[in-house]
């Protein structure tokens, strides 16, 4: 890169993060929100959006400690993501089975880059703009093919070293940043001075040494893995204590007693559960920072850094080994869900002991547990004013449930007599189009279910309560995705004034119809006669004579790309796309500066997005790139409900 050209990135951007917070800080303002509040509950939540900083607030209207001029602490890890940090925390995993809880537990896979240094709440956005910064210089540097993982085991510690070359990478990247926040905020970064490496384990018992060299052997330190810089803080004061997870929720009894929030963190002073004499703890809640006093088995140890903050992340050496354009990404990868353990058989009206540890569940959305914490909020007489203009969005959007999925391939059979369709089940569609073909057309293009519909019904909701403007939507042509665009554009109040863009080039992997073939798509006069709003002028990017059926993943990946970028490229304002499970990652993951996932990674990847599901991301202009933001609205969830059979009554 051009010295001229990095320093109008630095310049430029500098300007586009810090305007960015001060977009969101103005708001918090306007809100009546004071401005040392609302700093400190921005860089508490990482700035995602003004909804959560003001739930943050909310939260800790009881916090004793709210109006502290305590400021956070931050740190610059390596991080590894993909098949090798899998198998990084497999390790993890049966290291805390065989052996017992270590130091290593109380994080994740990372490479240390520079010790913890305090930034006060005002200054975080020019040191988030660093990390930034940092990115756009790595693209001059010349990044190692590959990071090389060498073993280390001794009676104290257990890991992973970086090669010498990868080491002397990340070590220039970690004092460009120190470098541009030293210029920028007049704070000194200190590099971490020891030999870079990820800890397997560290704080165990040396007996312990030998089964956790062996487990080690199962660590396959080839496997490819893209590293990202990422920026974390914590609060400083709970830097020495020990985390608990909520697992059970639990209303107080007594003034003195905390409020269990399931997915709440309770910090305890380090010697509190050995003083402990009866399973009852004090300690201090990570959701409002009040203190007071809880069971301790409705709670199970946790990590550490569950409870910090991940302000940026960015890809500085992809799975290739080339260096990627930055990304800035507000939020980690997500968790795998696991089951919610069984209550306690007693409710803890005396204090009882602590019981031995249980698995529990994946932290809950962090407006859905802001939502759950029981307070009296104040009620402002103010009208919150329109939000600055901000970045441009895209919206990319699952369908809604399917008849197929719910009612199997041959649902037509029972609903169908003489070619008259006849709802057979209050979830089946209370009327179908009429179209080429039918009812075998309906085999593989399934509409939507009536929940279907009504999950996008709700999601267009949820959008317009959030306050989402949309200018342009585009569709596949499956008529499922065009009747969840139809539903959300219906509940958004933009019906019939916007019509939907069917687009061939979004269709789904053309892999999955192999052994059936292609379905046989409605046209658009079929679409517009059963009142679905589309645009029957509309000359697609890439048609269906384009398409190629032997496609492999890569070419998916480009053919999704081709499509977001052209739109993108010839529209203004937010951009909403509904379309298929693979979608979210498809339609963004060049945008980000990505490169496509193998087959295995994407089909594993898809299975994990539910009907509905949302992703959004931003324009990062001065980067290039779009980066994955926190969706505005909450997750939609519901239960099966398996089909009534009213004669098991006669039995």
């Amino acid at each position: 890169m051009a010295e001229a050209d990095r320093e109008f990135f630095d310049r430029s951007g500098l300007a586009a993060t810090i305007a960015r917070n001060v977009c969101n800080l103005d708001v918090l303002l306007n809100m009546g929100f004071p401005k040392e509040r609302a700093e400190k509950a921005l860089a508490a939540t990482g700035d995602r959006s003004v909804q959560l900083a003001s739930d943050w607030i909310f939260a800790h209207v009881d916090d004793s400690s709210l109006d502290e001029d305590v400021p956070r602490e931050y740190v610059l890890f390596a991080c590894p993501t993909g098949p090798l940090v899998t198998q990084l925390e497999e390790y993890s995993e049966k290291t805390l089975v065989h052996c017992g809880r270590n130091g290593s537990h109380n994080s994740f896979p990372h490479v240390t880059l520079c010790s913890f240094f305090s930034v006060s709440d005002a200054t975080v956005p020019k040191v988030v703009h660093a990390v930034l910064t940092t990115a756009g210089r790595v693209r001059g540097m010349e990044v190692p093919a590959k990071v090389s993982l060498d073993f280390y085991s001794s009676s104290s510690f257990v890991g992973l070293f970086v090669d010498d070359r990868s080491a002397a990478f990340l070590r220039n990247v970690s004092q460009e940043f120190a470098s541009e926040v030293l210029k920028t905020t007049g704070i000194e970064v200190k590099a971490h001075k020891k030999q870079l490496h990820i800890t397997l384990a560290y704080q165990f018992n040396p007996s312990q040494q030998k089964k956790l060299e062996e487990l080690a052997k199962d660590i396959d330190t080839s496997m490819p893995a893209q590293w990202d810089l990422r920026l974390y803080s914590r609060d400083t004061r709970r830097a020495k204590s020990d985390v608990l997870r909520v697992v059970h929720p639990l209303p107080p009894s007594n003034d003195d007693e905390l409020e269990l929030v399931r997915g709440d963190y309770i910090y305890l002073e380090p010697d509190e559960l050995v003083s402990s004499s009866d399973g009852w703890l004090r300690g201090v809640s990570w959701l409002t920072g009040c203190a007071g006093l809880f069971p301790g088995n409705y709670t199970e140890k946790a990590a550490e850094t569950d409870t910090w903050t991940l302000h940026r992340c960015v890809p500085v050496i992809s799975l290739r080994g080339s260096s990627t354009k930055c990304t800035t990404s507000a939020s980690a990868p997500p968790l795998s869900p696991t089951q919610l353990p069984p209550l306690p058989s007693e409710p803890p009206t005396s204090r009882a002991p602590v019981p031995e540890k249980r698995n529990g569940p994946s932290k809950p959305p962090l407006e859905e547990l802001y939502s759950q914490v029981q307070k009296s909020r104040p009620v402002s007489n103010s009208k919150i004013p329109p939000a600055p203009a901000t970045p441009r969005q895209l919206y990319i959007v699952r369908h809604g449930e399917r008849v197929d999925v719910v009612f199997g391939k041959r649902w037509m059979n029972s609903c169908f007599v003489n070619g008259e369709y006849s709802q057979q089940d209050l979830n089946l569609p209370r009327k179908l189009p009429s179209r080429e073909g039918s009812p075998l057309s309906f085999a593989e293009d399934s509409p939507l279910t009536e929940m279907g519909w009504f999950q996008a019904r709700l999601t267009g909701e949820a959008m317009k309560r959030a306050g989402v403007h949309i200018r342009q939507v585009y569709s596949s042509p499956s008529l499922r995705c065009v009747q969840t665009a139809d539903a959300i554009l219906d509940a958004l109040g933009l019906k019939p004034a916007m019509q939907i863009h069917v687009e061939p080039g979004l269709f789904e992997w053309f892999h999955f119809y192999k052994t059936s073939g292609l379905p046989k798509l409605m046209t658009m006069k079929e679409f517009l006669d059963f009142g679905l709003n589309v645009n029957a002028t509309y000359h697609p990017i890439v048609p269906v004579s384009d398409w190629s059926f032997t496609e492999d993943i890569a070419q998916y990946y480009r053919r999704n790309h081709a499509v977001v970028k052209s739109v993108l490229g010839s529209t203004e304002g937010n951009t909403l796309i509904c379309a298929h499970a693979g979608s979210l990652d498809s339609c963004s993951r060049h945008l980000q500066g990505l490169s496509a996932r193998t087959q295995r990674e994407a089909v594993k990847l898809m299975v994990k997005i539910p009907y509905c599901g949302m992703a959004v991301y931003q324009e990062v202009k001065e980067a290039g790139i779009w980066d994955q933001v926190e969706p505005p609205i909450p997750t939609l969830t519901h239960s099966p409900n398996h089909k009534f059979d009213w004669r098991v009554l006669q039995s």
